[in-house]
């Protein structure tokens, strides 16, 4: 039995370094762009992909927009001309994180929104049931209510049997 243990821990340890190498991505760009085309490229999206920049795609497109980036570079344009041409050939959508005015505005304030509407839900349901309660012990005379605690503590039941 203690032989095969040390042989399982060896191919459990091969399997696992095996997963890692399968796993792993060169991170550093492809040496004929800059670092700077990515850079940029990180911010924005990939039209084709969901949830990638065109940095991390490989579609041809992300390809094809990392090569305009440093075309445009090359020329001297600066990373705001070179945003605004993709955010003229597709919109703010094309910005990882876009412009907050318009319609985005209302995006990035609906969950501030939300929640202050929640609150004020929640405030009127609490002073609603304050009434309430005030409106149901204010209708009890005070000597019923005394009647019913008399009531209560009334004759106990004999317990000596």
């Amino acid at each position: 039995m203690s032989l095969r243990r040390p042989a399982l821990l060896g191919w459990m340890l091969a399997i696992g370094l095996l997963v890692g190498l399968a796993f792993a991505q060169n991170s550093s760009p492809p040496p004929d762009l800059s670092s700077r085309v990515y850079d940029i490229a990180r911010e924005l999206r990939c039209p084709v992909c969901q949830g990638e920049s065109a940095a991390e795609s490989n579609a041809d497109i992300s390809v094809e927009m990392r090569r305009i980036i440093a075309e445009q570079l090359a020329q001297g344009k600066s990373e705001a001309q070179i945003k605004a041409y993709f955010v003229q050939r597709y919109g703010d959508w094309i910005l990882y994180d876009p412009p907050r005015h318009g319609a985005t505005l209302w995006i990035w304030l609906s969950p501030l929104l939300g929640l202050g509407l929640l609150g004020w839900v929640l405030w009127r349901y609490q002073s609603r049931l304050r009434q309430r309660a005030q409106m149901a012990s204010a209708e009890v005379p005070e000597e019923e209510i005394q009647r019913l605690e008399a009531e209560l503590e009334g004759p106990k039941p004999n317990t000596d049997r």
